[in-house]
């Protein structure tokens, strides 16, 4: 740790939100808000104000080293704030899915913080249930809120106003089975950088048969679309025009996307028979060491070793391959966003456990210490030092410490994932309407997946012709 800023120390009074300076006083004493209703201040929540608050996205049963961690943060911020009580709802498999959560917002039933993706977000303000939190965020109650990625804060705002706090940040990679490269005759230190590349990789591992695909890639469930606008953005492609108002993606870049995965599965055989259309289907097979390349986020990793048992020496993550060499990468992550109705002390307590769970080095999701100790006691798996963009700006103190950490507390190999550390991607957003894009994208890629005579440019092309009415007619 930098002996000139001792951050270690500070991130738990940071987030404590300066428990001596709300019982300091001079002279008289100054008349309190209402603990239980509170102003909209721009300070930390009052450590003596009574709140209970609700929100979603805690780890589920399946996951029980991160179920056990979260229940550890959970105390510790209770010992900091004695009278807040947060009544946090877990999930099972992955937060939400694109039906779950059209339905809550037409029910108007999401807890006091709801989890949504970046993606999410035109349709998230179309609900009319998400708050404005601009006069309760600063570098006060958020520390490093200022030194946050550009990226990051576009998906947090609109028209300069704050709705939401990031909780998860990445850059699109290939994630691949080294075990299946070193059978393969290729070197597990030096994955694909280009899609020639990966599509000579893909063949040469699936001849080694015993139920084994080269590539993996979806097909369906908006999660087929969200994978071609990955490929089509490493080509340079676009999947919107600049202005947001017409499809851009019927287009060379576009139709190589389509015909190089109807090549690969139909031709090469180098992808499986079986149509992956749900992004949970992705990862069994992956765990169990019968796919060798998927493009994915570093928490891809964590999930298949935490979540699925898979081994943790296993697995190498690369840059995202493009035309030429590594390409620009599809960026994402998730958010929180606080329902309309809250009091202001219960939007400053769940905007201080958000920040102390999510945003602060050392603790919560950065605590690697208390991973690895908890790591070594547990027989539950536990992955540490998958990389990972975070929040902020690399000269920011944040990634100062949690970079520091990391190294440090890491139980997997370094070297494992360098190629992709080497070749920092430009992050590039998902498009407007993106869900709703990403559905009518889906059936292009069912065709290049699942039909031997599709007519890719005619697929393509009507799809275009589906997103422009989409988008002619999106707010």
């Amino acid at each position: 740790m930098n002996p000139d800023r001792p951050r270690k120390a500070a991130a738990l009074a940071l987030t404590a939100g300066l428990l001596l300076t709300a019982t300091a006083c001079t002279g008289s004493t100054p008349a309190r808000p209402d603990a239980s209703v509170g102003v909209a201040d721009g300070k930390p929540l009052d450590p003596d104000a009574t709140v209970t608050v609700t929100l979603d996205c805690a780890p589920g049963s399946d996951q029980p080293a991160a179920q056990a961690k979260y229940a550890d943060d959970l105390k510790l911020f209770k010992s900091m704030y004695p009278n807040v009580t947060i009544d946090a709802r877990p999930y099972v498999g992955q937060c939400e899915t694109p039906e779950q959560q059209a339905a809550q917002y037409k029910a108007h039933d999401e807890t006091g913080a709801f989890h949504a993706y970046f993606t999410d977000r035109a349709a998230t303000l179309a609900s009319g249930d998400a708050q404005d939190i601009t006069a309760y965020v600063n570098d006060e109650t958020v520390p490093g809120f200022s030194a946050m990625l550009p990226s990051v804060r576009d998906n947090m705002t609109v028209d300069g106003k704050v709705y939401a706090l990031p909780i998860n940040y990445y850059t699109t990679g290939l994630v691949y089975n080294r075990d299946l490269f070193t059978r393969a005759g290729l070197d597990p230190d030096k994955p694909p950088t280009t899609w020639d590349e990966v599509q000579a990789a893909a063949k040469k591992i699936s001849a080694l048969g015993g139920g084994v695909t080269g590539y993996q890639d979806y097909s369906g469930g908006n999660t087929g679309g969200w994978h071609f606008t990955a490929e089509l953005y490493s080509l340079g492609g676009k999947v919107v025009s600049d202005d947001g108002k017409k499809a851009a993606f019927d287009s060379p870049e576009g139709r190589q996307v389509l015909e190089r995965l109807h090549d690969m599965r139909f031709t090469d055989r180098s992808i499986g028979a079986t149509p992956i259309t749900q992004w949970a289907d992705a990862f069994p097979p992956l765990a169990a060491g019968k796919v060798g390349m998927f493009l994915g986020a570093p928490d891809v990793i964590k999930h298949l070793i935490e979540v699925l048992g898979a081994d943790p020496e296993a697995y190498g993550l690369g840059p995202m391959p493009g035309a030429t060499g590594p390409g620009p990468s599809l960026g994402g992550g998730d958010l929180y966003y606080v329902k309309k109705g809250q009091t202001p002390n219960q939007i400053k307590a769940l905007i201080a456990w958000i920040n102390f769970q999510y945003q602060t080095p050392d603790v919560g999701q950065f605590n690697f210490a208390r991973a690895r100790t908890m790591a070594a006691g547990s027989k539950d798996p536990v992955a540490i030092s998958v990389p990972q963009p975070y929040f902020w700006s690399a000269a920011s103190g944040q990634m100062y410490d949690i970079t520091t950490s990391l190294k440090a507390n890491g139980n997997l190999p370094p070297a494992n994932y360098a190629p992709y550390v080497a070749h920092p991607a430009t992050s590039l957003n998902e498009p407007p309407a993106a869900q709703q894009l990403y559905k009518i994208l889906d059936t292009a890629m069912s065709a290049a997946l699942t039909d031997p005579d599709a007519d890719l440019a005619k697929t393509l092309t009507t799809a275009a012709t589906q997103a422009d009415h989409l988008l002619a007619t999106t707010p």
